[in-house]
């Protein structure tokens, strides 16, 4: 029976970082290790929903060394899944900036977007180690299991080359700490929106994440006024349009502008007054034909809608929504 561990180290403030998080830290004490492209497994289950916003991970190499990792994960344990890559998705990798502090001690590892572990069942992951070697220690059954009293990491195995063969170890415990926290906003909201119908103002915001290579964005409009009809807009330039065409609102891009007028683009807000789209980063609309984004654009959102005052048919606008991409 594995002993469950609660470090006072597990509900720290995870150091070196800009602002206020909270790591479960596994152990530092290695007394075994692998090289650069090893990685270690563990299952992780927490009863909320949680964002993994950077982790801290023992390195092997000369303090000062740059260091990196990735983070894979799957639906389900990752026992018997080391050397398949079936299921196994990258979800999260290092952002290039962290420097080794020795063997032993945690080092804080920026990740480019933070990821999330969801509730109601088991998360197989893999830390794998792109730059620099990783120290771990051998399970004895009794330093295995780590909880906070929502996460909780099972450790676990080492392979020398994941997903595609090597060695399998086990057990063996991966040196490093989840810290979680609130994830940053992926834009900027800018450019005031008109009030329309409803009384209220419609305003933009996006979920998943602003790395291109992720294309995972997903834009949403709220507080429009109900069964509306809309879609979205963007351009690379914002501006500023009072009343365009008669409109009740504002229009808040410049220069080209592209319409998500596609097929299942142009949709209702329905009965929640919402209205959202996944946007593919490599077929961003403008007038001469789709253009695929790349890494330190920056891009201007807005949603057109329909809408009715005192019985007569007009439009609006959402506000402005900035978005620069990784």
């Amino acid at each position: 029976m594995k002993a469950l561990l609660l470090s006072a180290a597990a509900a720290a403030l995870c150091s070196g970082t800009a602002t206020a998080q909270t790591c479960l830290q596994t152990t530092f004490a290695s007394n075994n290790g692998g090289a650069t492209g090893w990685a270690n497994y563990m299952d992780v289950t927490v009863l909320n929903p949680t964002t993994v916003v950077s982790l801290e991970a023992n390195f092997n190499v000369a303090a000062g060394s740059t260091v990196n990792l990735e983070v894979w994960t799957r639906s389900g344990t990752y026992v018997g899944s080391e050397q398949d890559p079936t299921g196994w998705t990258l979800v999260a990798q290092g952002d290039g900036t962290a420097l080794a502090l020795g063997s032993g001690n945690p080092t804080p590892v920026p990740l480019i977007a933070p990821f999330d572990f969801v509730p109601g069942g088991v998360t197989g992951v893999a830390i794998v180690y792109t730059e620099g070697g990783n120290p771990y220690t051998n399970g004895n059954g009794s330093n295995q299991l780590f909880t906070d009293g929502n996460m909780t990491i099972e450790l676990g195995s080492s392979c020398s080359a994941p997903f595609v063969g090597g060695s399998v170890f086990t057990p063996r415990v991966w040196n490093g700490s989840f810290c979680t926290g609130s994830a940053p906003s992926i834009g900027t909201n800018y450019c005031q929106a008109e009030l329309n119908s409803t009384g209220a103002a419609a305003s933009m915001s996006a979920t998943g994440s602003a790395v291109v290579a992720s294309n995972d964005l997903v834009l949403e409009a709220n507080d429009l006024p109900l069964n509306s009809f809309g879609f979205f807009l963007v351009a690379s330039t914002s501006g500023f349009v009072q009343n365009p065409g008669g409109s009740e609102g504002n229009l808040c891009l410049g220069g080209s502008i592209g319409r998500y007028v596609g097929p299942g683009q142009i949709m209702s807000s329905g009965a929640s007054g919402t209205i959202s789209l996944a946007v593919d980063n490599t077929a961003v609309p403008q007038p001469n034909g789709a253009i695929a984004v790349a890494a330190g654009e920056t891009y201007f959102f807005q949603l057109w809608n329909r809408d009715a005052v005192n019985g007569t048919a007009t439009s609006n606008f959402t506000d402005g929504y900035e978005i620069t991409f990784q």
